[in-house]
């Protein structure tokens, strides 16, 4: 009788592994055949192995884990899962269970069910994707700390923005000149740093870059004019270009781009940077091959000679350092 009733439950554990097609196959110690008398230790052998494989392919974990196989034939859990976390891959090893790290300028909000991933680039003076102000810190330039000066017949203008820094525009009515100015801290060593970006459409003859004036009113610049090669500019005042002089190299000076003029030693050195940190040798040149030893102010110039087209500058870091 218990033979009788041993294989019967036997049967019905086959029964339930058999119609589970998702449960891993189970290795019985015994094989028992139709017309053999069975050993009811071979059947409690086979018993207890169905029990244990069983058991075996139950769900691994506390309550809502995720599944997965742990290499031992048998389920273990991840989780249960908190708001946001992804079960993520390591070689070689269990799945785990992390959430999303935001990158610069990214934020990541977790919910239940839900990841919303957003940029926070727009407000803080950004001009992304060229530039990313959380690697270099803008210093954001107001207009009220400069002083406008036009050529004859112009009527350039600087604007604040928003929130990223002013607009330096200049219309083209022939050949018109516009600066922004600011006195100098110091006539013999200062630093002047900007980010500007050309957001105009840029046409016919132009020049763009920092300016230097000294107090007989005369200019000198450097910069970049059509074509985009470096470029050192002077004028004899606002209306009047004296002369240039143009580097043979080029450069893409159309998109966001960092100036800086150091003056130091005699010399004012001037140099360009796509990424804030790399500047670029553009130009050296005595301080006094044009200009006199007495220095007034510093700023930025645009010169427009593309009638009916206006050249904007938008300026959006600026400092003015001594040295």
């Amino acid at each position: 009788m218990f033979r009788k009733k041993a294989l019967l439950v036997l049967s019905a554990f086959l029964c339930v592994l058999g119609g589970n097609a998702a449960r891993a196959a189970c290795t019985l110690p015994n094989t028992l055949t139709n017309g053999q008398t069975a050993d009811a230790t071979q059947v409690m052998a086979d018993f207890n192995a169905l029990v244990t494989c069983l058991n075996a392919a139950g769900p691994g974990g506390s309550s809502n884990s995720i599944q997965y196989n742990n290499g031992s034939g048998a389920l273990a859990g991840v989780g249960p899962l908190t708001d946001g976390q992804l079960v993520v891959g390591a070689t070689g090893g269990a799945p785990q269970a992390q959430t999303l790290t935001a990158g610069s300028g990214i934020t990541v909000t977790n919910g239940p069910g839900s990841i919303t991933i957003s940029s926070t680039g727009g407000a803080g003076g950004s001009v992304s994707p060229f530039y990313d102000a959380s690697v270099i810190p803008l210093t954001k330039p107001t207009a009220s700390s400069f002083t406008v000066a036009n050529s004859t017949g112009n009527t350039g203008t600087l604007t604040d923005m928003a929130s990223r820094g002013v607009t330096l525009s200049t219309p083209g009515v022939g050949s018109a000149t516009t600066t922004m100015e600011q006195p100098i801290a110091n006539s013999t060593t200062f630093t002047v740093t900007t980010l500007v970006y050309p957001v105009g459409y840029l046409n016919g003859n132009w020049f763009w870059g920092i300016c230097v004036k000294d107090t007989s009113g005369k200019y000198a610049a450097f910069g970049f004019r059509n074509q985009t090669p470096v470029s050192y500019f002077k004028f004899s005042n606002i209306s009047t270009y004296n002369s240039s002089s143009t580097s043979t190299g080029i450069v893409n000076a159309q998109n966001p781009i960092w100036l800086k003029l150091q003056a130091a030693g005699g010399t004012f050195t001037f140099s360009f940077s796509f990424d804030g940190e790399h500047f670029n040798p553009g130009w050296s040149v005595s301080m006094t091959d044009y200009l006199t030893s007495s220095l007034s102010s510093v700023g930025i110039l645009i010169l427009n000679n593309s009638t009916g087209q206006a050249l904007p500058l938008d300026v959006l870091s600026w400092t003015n350092a001594t040295p």
